[in-house]
């Protein structure tokens, strides 16, 4: 796959580094075939090479050479930040090995890597609120030399490797929380060409195939991530993955772009089984505010910010529902406990606030969730209203009218005085019904 030196964004900045890095030896050794047997020898001048291509600081601790056919091993590699990030590694390989054509080398001095493994790589992507990454020189990245350019990547694998990406905060550059974690990945990956949108020149991209035992983006944890790849000039995109995450699975698609200064996340998911106690203890430790297993279609996305709340921005809508669950922080709550004696008879000993299912649609913006439909089985006391609620701890209004399911008959008004406000229709019993407070301290009444 040709990669220009001057790499759109992330992944191909990485190739870019450890092809530069694995042909500085290959180079520096082809000019001197009488010392094939200690390719260390050349290590000073080889990392000197590489530095100057990049721009950036590279240590290595050994070099190995094969040369028929052309086999280039690294041992002990590290790519070293550049100012302003924070002190560490843009790269760490224990090893790296790279299959390299002997023609173009010898005859245009190109660089063809057939195929290129790196065998537990650490990577950690970092952004700064100017645009730049740190895999970037700072100072400008230069032009490759002509006599030597980067040439192709037929394919490329990945054992058993970790890669991170998180921001640093604006405008004080401290590092930022890790925003995407994926570790024991491994992958193998192809050159591929393609148009975009169906239209103008082919672009080069590789895609291939990936996992990893555990996976994280924010602060959602998954594990056993199974999912394609293609990682185009400008975008990362994850395609059909499958993963389990609080007791349940999650499938669809992920991208992200770093066309902008700032990168930006879109992702369509489905999930089911969720456990809901797992879930919300992410954000929030705790006794448990909702139980049952949830089941969720979502459309989101987003600005990654450079601040100490990276997805504070995030947008989108969906619909959830939750089964078989309740609400225990009211539980206690005197309203609750009055309607509680309207349930099913199949409902007695459980919970006040225990429900059979909960569900209703979603729009996220300004960190807030919004619900223009929302409805609750309490065991034979149907609420039906809308609202919103805070996604960071703040407060939530949610107003409604709950209808006992089962006619009341003779008895409509002797009911009827329990709840303020409440009516009959076609023999049931209707009354309105508020829910306020915050998801810590919830507050439920019978609306006046």
């Amino acid at each position: 796959m040709s990669i220009p030196f001057r790499g759109s964004r992330m992944v191909f900045g990485l190739k870019v580094a450890l092809v530069v890095v694995a042909g500085a030896f290959v180079v520096a050794c082809a000019l001197g075939w009488y010392w094939l047997r200690n390719p260390d020898r050349y290590l000073p001048m080889a990392i000197a090479n590489a530095e100057k291509r990049t721009g950036l600081q590279i240590d290595v601790r050994h070099v190995e050479i094969r040369y028929f056919p052309l086999l280039v091993r690294v041992y002990g590699l590290e790519i070293k930040n550049p100012k302003p990030f924070p002190a560490g590694d843009f790269l760490k390989v224990p090893m790296l090995e790279a299959s390299v054509e002997w023609t173009p080398l010898l005859l245009q001095g190109n660089i063809v890597v057939r195929s290129l493994v790196l065998d537990q790589p650490e990577i950690d992507f970092i952004s700064d609120p100017d645009g730049l990454w740190n895999f970037q020189n700072p100072a400008g990245l230069k032009e490759q030399p002509k006599r030597f350019s980067t040439g192709s990547v037929a394919s490329l694998t990945v054992k058993n490797g970790v890669l991170l990406g998180s921001n640093l905060i604006d405008p004080s550059d401290r590092p930022g929380p890790t925003i995407l974690e994926l570790r024991d990945l491994s992958g193998d990956l192809q050159q591929i060409h393609f148009h975009p949108h169906g239209q103008g020149a082919p672009l080069n991209a590789i895609q291939g195939r990936l996992t990893a035992a555990t996976a994280a983006f924010g602060s959602i944890h998954t594990r056993d991530l199974r999912s394609e790849v293609r990682i185009q000039p400008l975008e990362l995109i994850f395609k059909n993955f499958a993963t389990k995450t609080y007791r349940g699975q999650a499938s669809g698609d992920f991208s992200l772009n770093f066309q902008g200064k700032k990168t930006t996340f879109q992702t369509r998911v489905q999930v089911s089984g969720v456990g809901m106690p797992y879930l919300l203890a992410e954000f929030d430790s705790g006794p448990p505010k909702m139980t049952g297993m949830m089941a969720a279609k979502l459309d989101v996305g987003g600005v990654i910010a450079h601040s100490s709340s990276p997805l504070g921005g995030l947008h989108g809508t969906g619909t959830m529902t939750v089964r078989q669950g309740q609400l225990p922080r009211i539980n206690q709550n005197a309203s609750m406990k009055q309607m509680e004696r309207f349930r099913m008879a199949a409902a007695a000993g459980l919970p006040p606030s225990a429900f059979s299912a909960f569900g209703g649609d979603m729009e996220l913006k300004n960190q807030r969730m919004y619900s223009q439909r929302i409805g609750i089985d309490f065991y034979g006391i149907a609420v039906d209203g809308a609202g919103s609620m805070s996604l960071t701890g703040g407060p939530m209004d949610y107003r409604g009218t709950a209808t006992i399911e089962k006619r009341q008959g003779f008895f409509m008004n002797t009911f009827a005085r329990w709840f303020k406000g409440a009516r009959e229709k076609d023999g049931h019993l209707m009354f309105p019904v508020r829910l306020t407070g915050t998801l810590t301290n919830p507050q439920f009444a019978v609306a006046h």
